[in-house]
């Protein structure tokens, strides 16, 4: 039986970008453009009504800009976002991370940066081409000898949750993949961030990063 095909929206207001972005993507055996969007309202529609796997969004877009779609895409259905823009701003990327991008490339990635993106994140990975994690590391070194502490202080459960944690998956997924409890995880988790000093999962994510625990591209 023929494998599914990883279903992709395309959001961006440039038609020629979007054609672009079409014949790299269908020109893979394993997946398929199922949209394309205009603009951030439509991108935010087209993504509640095709439930696509990954949806590519700009961030300058009209309507809305493609963080707030982004929010509600990420908030009403199970598709994960990869954002391709030229916007590399600290604040634009920590905001992304933390309205729940699952991946952030620069437009001056490489075909094939983009097409192993799509699959780490179809799969429930996390990626960020080599500039953001830059950007996003430096965020974290902001905080100075206030800053998260060594791995070395968490446990071996605890590793293996903030592990998983750090490639997106929820605390649900990160139960299911070591059976254990959802509570359970919740207490580990928990721990990890007293432990690290961390307080959200954008410094989470930031902190693997910088460990080098996060694929980049």
């Amino acid at each position: 039986m023929e494998k599914e095909k990883i279903k992709l929206l395309i959001a961006d207001d440039h038609a020629i970008l979007r054609q672009g972005l079409r014949r790299i993507l269908e020109a893979e055996a394993d997946m398929t453009v199922i949209g394309e969007a205009a603009t951030g309202a439509e991108a935010v529609k087209m993504a509640r009504q095709l439930k696509p796997d990954v949806v590519i969004l700009d961030i300058s877009m009209p309507d809305q800009d493609g963080l707030e779609s982004m929010r509600q895409i990420v908030s009403t259905v199970a598709s994960r976002v990869l954002i391709l823009t030229v916007h590399l701003e600290h604040q634009v990327i920590s905001e992304a991370v933390s309205g729940g991008a699952a991946g952030y490339l620069a437009k001056d990635s490489l075909d094939h940066e983009l097409v192993a993106a799509v699959r780490t994140i179809v799969h429930g990975g996390t990626v960020f081409s080599a500039n953001v994690s830059k950007r996003l590391a430096e965020l974290s070194q902001l905080g100075g000898a206030q800053g998260p502490r060594p791995l070395e202080s968490l446990t071996s459960m605890e590793r293996e949750v903030f592990l998983l944690l750090a490639e997106g998956k929820t605390p649900t997924e990160v139960a299911t993949s070591l059976f254990v409890s959802p509570k359970t995880v919740h207490t580990h988790r928990q721990h990890i961030m007293e432990k690290l000093r961390l307080h959200t999962t954008t410094e989470l994510i930031r902190f693997a990063l910088r460990q080098g625990l996060i694929r980049t591209v």
